[in-house]
C-alpha cells in the first residue's frame, strides 16, 4: 500500500517547514527528480517516495517560498497523470497541488491511502511578520475559504486529518506519524 500525504493550510501554518523536516528525517538518500514535465521534486529509493516541489539543498531556492510554490501554475494535470501511473508514495504541500480535484482523483487510486493533512497554527500573523510576507488580506481570506471548502468536502471527509502545528514538538510529532505510516 502506498501513501499520499497532501499537506495544506493557510499561509504561515508551516507547510514548507514540515516538509523540510520530513526530508531531514524520513530518508538519507533523497535525489533530485523530474518525474514528469513541469513536476520537480526529490525521490528516495529506500522509501520509494517522491516529495514534489523544489527544496534546498537540491534546488537553488531559499526562504519560505520553496516547495510547490516554485512549480509552474500549470503543473496539476502533469502531477495527476504521474500520480495515477506510479506505485511510489508521495508527499506534497501547498496551493499548486492541494486542490479538491487532485485530492478526489487520489481517492480512486488502487492500493493507495490518502492523508489530507490540514495544518492549523495559532501564530500565523507573527509568522507573516517574521518572514516579511507581502500576501494581501484578500489572498489570505481566499486561502481560508479554499481550505474550509476542502475540509467540508463530503468525498474527502474520511481522509481529512487536522494537525495543530505551533511548536517544534508538533512538527516532530507529525513527521513521526508520517514515518510510521510510510
Amino acid at each position: 500500500m502506498r501513501h499520499i500525504f497532501a499537506i495544506g493550510g493557510i499561509p504561515g501554518t508551516g507547510k514548507t517547514t514540515l516538509v523540510k523536516n520530513a526530508l531531514d528525517n524520513l530518508a538519507i538518500d533523497w535525489e533530485p527528480a523530474k518525474p514528469a514535465d513541469l513536476l520537480d521534486g526529490v525521490y528516495s529509493k529506500s522509501r520509494n517516495c517522491y516529495v514534489f516541489g523544489k527544496y534546498a539543498p537540491w534546488y537553488d531556492v531559499e526562504g519560505y517560498a520553496q516547495g510547490t510554490d516554485k512549480l509552474s501554475m500549470a503543473v496539476q494535470p502533469k502531477a495527476i497523470e504521474f500520480i495515477a501511473q506510479t506505485d511510489a508514495s508521495i508527499i506534497f504541500e501547498g496551493d499548486r497541488l492541494f486542490t479538491a480535484s487532485l485530492l478526489e482523483t487520489c481517492l480512486d487510486l488502487a492500493d493507495t491511502e490518502l492523508h489530507v493533512m490540514i495544518l492549523e497554527s495559532n501564530d500565523v500573523e507573527q509568522r507573516y511578520k517574521d518572514r516579511g510576507s507581502v500576501q494581501s488580506d484578500k489572498f489570505i481570506r481566499g486561502r481560508k475559504t479554499k481550505y474550509n471548502n476542502i475540509a467540508k468536502n463530503f468525498l474527502l471527509w474520511e481522509n481529512i486529518e487536522t494537525h495543530k502545528h505551533n511548536t517544534v514538538e508538533d512538527t516532530d510529532s507529525i513527521v513521526r506519524y508520517m514515518e510510521i505510516t510510510l
